[in-house]
């Protein structure tokens, strides 16, 4: 009976290119880079006047419409109807001359809201 006696080959060493390393190196600044910028986005807050959830399945909040003057600008009150899935928005159109009456200016169901926000008719 005869023996083996050839050992086993060693593992191939690998050994790093300068290409290599300059890839390597590149990687991480832009890495660094990326976190960076990342943590100097502005945050895109929404702030809402005013709101309300009742327990009957209505959400209210006011919020400001862009119009009207900077110091005083309009505001609009939407009332969210969970229940029916129905969006009711109601503004007054002229809050600093006095005016008194809220009028309904759209109602929207709200699957239609986001089937448009979803790129669909």
């Amino acid at each position: 009976m005869e023996q083996n006696t050839t050992a086993p080959a060693a593992p191939a060493r690998r050994t790093s290119t300068p290409a290599a390393v300059a890839l390597w190196a590149s990687a991480f600044i832009l890495a660094a880079l990326t976190i960076v910028q990342a943590g100097r986005l502005p945050l895109n807050a929404a702030f809402a006047g005013a709101a309300n959830q009742g327990n009957q399945g209505v959400s209210v909040v006011t919020c400001e419409t862009g119009l009207g003057p900077d110091n005083k600008p309009y505001e609009a009150l939407w009332v969210l109807d969970s229940r029916g899935e129905m969006l009711f928005i109601y503004y007054i159109e002229n809050a600093n001359a006095g005016e008194k009456s809220l009028l309904l200016r759209q109602v929207v169901p709200v699957p239609d809201l986001f089937r448009q926000a979803r790129g669909g008719n």
